[in-house]
């Protein structure tokens, strides 16, 4: 069934959201099936059914991979455009903290309750992404 979905999805996250629903159905499902080939072609039926229907939900149609889209954003001057992209360059924990310290303006303590994190992990997260970002940046760095 995984793989049905797989065909239909050409993504692995989807497959599994299918084949997490498909099952679901099977559990809310109150027939009772004649034999296991039944209860076989059921699950196939209902797994190609439920990729059919994620693609064309009116959601799937409209969003695009975060990776595939073109994120544009206007920004008052050149540096804060640079200093965006070398954030979305960090790695995905140091990204996070960084983005919800700077552009969210959450304190350390909210970054670690929202994160299910320890403060000090939130603060060496952020220090090392302030320590990455100053490499990356190099002279244009500004850490205020």
């Amino acid at each position: 069934m995984f793989l049905i979905a797989l065909s239909y999805t050409k993504n692995q996250t989807d497959a599994q959201d299918i084949l997490q629903n498909t099952f679901l159905k099977l559990w809310q499902n109150t027939k009772e099936f004649k034999n296991d080939g039944h209860l076989d072609k059921w699950l196939t039926r209902v797994a190609v059914n439920e990729s059919k229907n994620l693609l064309r939900s009116p959601f799937k149609s409209r969003s695009v991979p975060l990776e595939e889209a073109d994120i544009k954003y206007d920004f008052a001057e050149n540096q804060d455009h640079d200093l965006f992209n070398a954030v979305m360059e960090l790695p995905q924990k140091q990204r996070t903290v960084i983005h919800l310290f700077y552009y969210e303006d959450m304190s350390v303590k909210e970054i670690a309750e929202a994160l299910g994190i320890r403060e000090n992990a939130v603060k060496t997260r952020l220090s090392r992404g302030r320590t990455q970002l100053k490499n990356i940046l190099g002279d244009d760095w500004n850490d205020e």
